[in-house]
């Protein structure tokens, strides 16, 4: 079950951001200059969101040292993400990126109800930092490149809040 939140859900993840595009569009009314693919404005923004990928990946990595099994397996499979992301990141930026962190965000302890309560905060104050960022972005290729982690670390919540036993589904 675990995997198929972390597989599933894009749509329900995105149409928040979706429908506020849509209204934002119908008080402005459409506009009739493309967006450039690439603008270097964006920079700050990326490499923010590199540093915050970096530090997540190193959050996941210190979290999972205490666990075994499949508990590990889970968690290391979204370190991995967080890795990828980082990844993808700094090689969108190319030479203008900047310094990854190695510095975990908390000290994650406990067992894994209480690490996947502590990182599903974390992925929540991640996807509404990178969510907020977009507003920010000028070149398509940048918006896109964070709109998809976002629906990833939406799918993060989701599957952790339900191990933590904190979702509306773990009740059911």
């Amino acid at each position: 079950m675990i995997a198929s939140l972390l597989a599933g859900g894009a749509i329900a993840a995105t149409a928040p951001f979706l429908a506020s595009q849509a209204s934002a569009e119908g008080e402005s009314g459409p506009s009739t200059t493309a967006p450039p693919h690439r603008d270097s404005a964006d920079n700050a923004a990326l490499n923010a969101a590199y540093v915050r990928e970096s530090r997540m990946a190193a959050t996941y990595a210190s979290a999972v040292a205490g666990l075994s099994g499949d508990d590990q397996a889970a968690l290391l499979l979204v370190h991995d993400h967080h890795v990828a992301y980082a990844q993808a990141l700094k090689g969108y930026l190319a030479t203008e990126a900047g310094n990854a962190s190695s510095q975990p965000l908390i000290a994650a302890s406990g067992g894994i109800t209480a690490l996947a309560a502590q990182l599903a905060t974390l992925e929540e104050e991640t996807v509404t930092i990178h969510t907020n960022s977009l507003e920010t972005l000028r070149g398509i290729d940048a918006a896109s490149l964070v709109a998809s982690i976002i629906v990833v670390e939406a799918r993060h919540v989701a599957a952790l809040n339900v191990i933590a036993g904190t979702s509306p589904i773990a009740a059911a």
